[in-house]
């Protein structure tokens, strides 16, 4: 979905004067450019566990199956290819702990459906490789562990956002204009998918987080805290904070109408923990001269917690 950065300064502005005082607000810490030429799209984000400070990020459709590294200066610090995969419209990405393994993989979401039109999405997962960090370091290839092909239960849905929590749990959280975004579980399995299988999502439930087409209020990205008590859901101008209940409904912790994002992006997608209270937020291109990233503090959340 892409929206005019005009429009998003319009939202930010309606929200900032008409919402309520929340006990949860959040602090600009910074906020940077995204220096690669090829990173226009920045549509979801995550922290690398293997070296501090680097962020994996990726491209939305249109692109090849390229995963890219940055930081929170916005620094090009090279790609790699993933093998055997394809760019559709991967709209997201997660990292959480592979099944097999006490390694850390990376899940990236190849979920966008605009038309909501396709008859399965997939969810591609591979160890996490060694992160480039040089801008000259883009010919590697890494090796997938596998593609998750996956069906709903009811119909297509549009979707931009996927997490992964501290058991290894996957959920996609669908992209709603005019009712409150889904939330579905990829089933758990006791043997790996073969190729000619889809697997079909559960529906948990719905997120209390309520639809503004005004505000821009659309699911865009989330993350899951490096504790995996609390969910962080994005929208274009607004983040939403839950209480993870394991395979049952998080439970809200800001209002329905979430916690406005301090500043304007010019299309935001992308959100992942860097700690406890720290995010970090990728946008697109949208109509702007350049990508952008930000770290924001949250401030008050530690309160809404049992």
């Amino acid at each position: 979905m892409h929206v005019s950065f005009v429009a998003v300064a319009l939202a930010v502005v309606v929200v900032s004067r008409g919402a309520a005082q929340s006990p949860v607000h959040l602090q600009l810490v910074d906020t940077a450019l995204l220096r690669s030429p090829r990173l226009v799209e920045s549509s979801g984000v995550a922290a690398s566990t293997r070296r501090a400070g680097v962020l994996w990020t990726h491209n939305d459709g249109g692109d090849e199956a390229r995963l890219y590294t940055t930081d929170s200066a916005g620094d090009d610090l090279g790609s790699v290819r993933v093998a055997d995969a394809r760019n559709v419209d991967w709209e997201d990405i997660a990292a959480g702990p592979c099944p097999s393994s006490a390694s850390r993989c990376l899940f990236v979401a190849d979920i966008g459906d605009n038309r909501r039109s396709r008859d399965h999405v997939l969810i591609y997962r591979l160890a996490e490789p060694e992160p480039p960090t040089v801008a000259s370091d883009t010919l590697r290839a890494v090796p997938l562990d596998a593609a998750l092909s996956l069906r709903y239960p009811d119909h297509p849905h549009d979707a931009e956002a996927i997490m992964v929590d501290a058991a290894g749990r996957i959920f996609l959280v669908t992209k709603e204009i005019f009712s409150r975004p889904r939330l579905f579980q990829v089933p758990p399995r006791l043997v790996p998918q073969r190729p000619w299988e889809t697997d079909t999502l559960r529906l948990v439930g719905q997120l209390d987080i309520a639809p503004d087409l005004l505000r821009l209020r659309a699911v865009t990205g989330a993350a899951v805290s490096p504790a995996g008590d609390v969910l962080v859901v994005r929208t274009y101008s607004s983040l939403h904070f839950f209480r993870m209940r394991g395979d049952s409904l998080p439970a809200p912790l800001t209002s329905p109408g979430g916690v406005t994002i301090p500043f304007i992006e010019p299309q935001g997608e992308g959100v992942a923990f860097l700690s406890s209270d720290l995010l970090v937020l990728t946008s697109e291109l949208g109509l702007a001269a350049a990508a952008t990233i930000a770290r924001v503090r949250v401030v008050g959340l530690a309160r809404q917690l049992p």
